[in-house]
């Protein structure tokens, strides 16, 4: 069983990634403005598609990398969390261990088996505090994660469509992404310290 020094480290590292996350959202929302710019002088220049290069594609491939790590991060927490509480109360998570790494990728059940994980360990922790979060607050968290995800494909995908001339780079959905994903971030150190 993790200890509570462990589990404290666990969350500071866990905090420490999406904050990372975080701030690769921002600098790519930041970049994603004077990117399109460049894309679109460049596409006006005659340069070929395929051969327009900008600052924002190089700082863009920071979100995945950041999402991957938090992701890392965050699962190995919720790990040694649902051990204890899986320890101490055979009944208190609904879902199977390895749903805490697949449920956030498997198609589907990543719309709601993260939340469900969160909730039940929220509700084992049994305090205050985190009775306070379970509904309204997890909700909030959870949905604005989503919106977050859902914006930030959504760009990806119509470009997979687009017209010649199009301009793949969106400044208006990187930003509304980062703005959803700072909301989501407030909610989820409040979760994440009242789980530590």
């Amino acid at each position: 069983m993790a200890k509570p020094t462990d589990i404290a480290l666990l969350s500071r590292r866990t905090i420490t990634s999406s904050s990372i996350l975080l701030g690769a959202a921002w600098i790519a929302a930041l970049a994603s403005v004077p990117g399109a710019q460049s894309y679109r002088d460049q596409l006006d220049s005659g340069v070929e598609t395929a051969k327009i290069l900008t600052t924002y594609d190089s700082l863009a491939s920071l979100v995945p990398i950041a999402m991957i790590s938090a992701w890392i991060f965050t699962t190995r927490w919720l790990y040694e969390l649902y051990k204890v509480a899986k320890d101490t109360n055979p009944t208190a998570m609904r879902l199977k261990r390895p749903w805490i790494f697949w449920g956030w990728i498997v198609p589907v059940v990543s719309l709601w088996f993260p939340k469900l994980i969160i909730e039940d360990l929220l509700k084992f922790r049994n305090s205050e505090q985190s009775k306070e979060l379970v509904g309204r607050e997890t909700l909030t968290w959870w949905l604005t994660w989503v919106g977050f995800a859902l914006v930030n494909n959504v760009g990806i995908v119509t470009a997979f469509s687009a017209p010649n001339g199009y301009i793949p780079i969106r400044p208006e959905l990187e930003i509304a992404g980062a703005c959803i994903l700072t909301a989501s971030y407030v909610v989820w150190v409040r979760i994440v310290k009242a789980l530590s």
